[in-house]
């Protein structure tokens, strides 16, 4: 994840010029998502640091505890892996609604519609961004982030196996839409998935790809 590929405020600083509505929720959703990008990069870097190989090979079998900290190793990466993939999920759970103040279609719109569904994505069916809407909520890392966190909300802990040098998880469930336009889902599984190579996909390819959304719809904006 590189911060500087977006400019948040940008969704601010467009609004003001065009002295549009809603310019107080725009920046204080902006601020939201930058703090969600910054709670990202610290439980990411936290957990990059505390599940070395070397540290999970000792934690396997004297379950550690790192000098300076008050609980044993694994409750150190286990709050940094829950940490960073809810963080992520309430960042890009955010945007549909963003993109409501940003770009009003309707004013009659509840909030519970305002959400990552296709009937609130076709609204906005004639904007150049509306392909790289679509291309994203059928990203399947964007679908097991939802499906990990909707897992620990609202039934339990995802468990987090330890396999002497690497992190896996057990199992938990994603739906994932395969053509949303035509309402087209799988329901998938995850079993055994790497933990450490899912959160560095999320950080190094997921994010970007949500900053390219961002822009795409800020481009929209800018264009004559």
């Amino acid at each position: 994840m590189n911060p500087d590929e977006l400019n948040i405020q940008s969704f601010v600083s467009l609004k003001k010029l065009e002295q549009g509505c809603y310019l107080k929720r725009i920046e204080i959703c902006s601020q939201s998502i930058y703090h969600w990008l910054q709670f990202c990069e610290y439980h990411y870097s936290t957990l990059i640091d505390a599940a070395t190989t070397e540290n999970l090979r000792r934690d396997r079998y004297l379950q550690i505890q790192r000098k300076g900290e008050n609980v044993k190793l694994r409750f150190v990466y286990e709050a940094h892996i829950s940490g960073f993939l809810n963080s992520l999920h309430s960042l890009l759970d955010s945007f549909p609604y963003l993109l409501h103040l940003f770009i009003p279609i309707s004013k009659n719109l509840k909030d519970q519609d305002i959400k990552w569904s296709k009937d609130f994505l076709c609204k906005y069916n004639d904007h150049d961004f509306f392909t790289t809407l679509i291309d994203f909520i059928e990203e399947e890392n964007f679908q097991k982030v939802k499906g990990y966190v909707n897992r620990i909300k609202h039934k339990h802990l995802i468990r987090v196996s330890n396999q002497g040098g690497s992190l896996e998880f057990e199992e938990f469930d994603y739906r994932l839409p395969t053509d949303i336009l035509n309402k087209k889902y799988q329901n998938k599984s995850v079993e055994n998935q790497n933990v450490l190579e899912f959160i560095a996909d999320c950080y190094d390819d997921l994010i970007p790809k949500f900053f390219t959304l961002c822009n795409a719809v800020l481009d929209s904006k800018r264009m004559p």
